[in-house]
């Protein structure tokens, strides 16, 4: 692993520990502001939430540019060749999901959602979670196949 690795990955651990530390704090707060009828459990923890997701996100942002930007130009390729490739793949597959659900013949399929709620929001929460996890599969496998077929004889 290349030296440059080390600082991102230092970085990395320290960013989610203290967010969950940050997210400790906050539940800290929202219980006691909600156990004094101050705030609204629900309406804080949605804040929460939130802000949570907001800042997981954009440090997911910040750290992938930073390894991108670490990583040797070899790894960099196999990962632009994995996730248009494996990327595109697992999203046509998941497309042709979304096609064929709107035929006439799907209303007689009966899902519920990963969480258990038949909602529709529950509904695109779950296709984009499947969507999500085709495409990371698809990422997977193509990633997997360039590397071997690069270090083979």
């Amino acid at each position: 692993m290349s030296k440059r690795l080390w600082p991102v990955i230092g970085k990395t651990i320290l960013g989610l520990a203290g967010l969950l530390v940050l997210m400790f704090v906050a539940g800290i707060a929202v219980g006691f502001f909600s156990a004094h009828n101050n705030v609204s459990a629900d309406g804080a923890f949605a804040t929460v939430m939130i802000i949570f997701t907001v800042m997981l996100m954009v440090g997911a942002m910040v750290m992938s540019v930073a390894w991108m930007r670490a990583i040797d130009e070899a790894a960099r390729e196999a990962h632009k060749a994995a996730w248009f490739w494996g990327g595109c793949s697992g999203m046509a597959v998941g497309s042709a999901g979304i096609v064929l659900a709107g035929l006439p013949q799907a209303r007689a399929l009966q899902f519920v959602a990963w969480d258990g709620r038949t909602d529709p929001v529950a509904y695109m929460a779950t296709g984009a979670l499947a969507m999500m996890l085709l495409m990371t599969l698809g990422y997977i496998i193509v990633w997997a196949w360039w590397w071997l077929a690069r270090t083979r004889g």
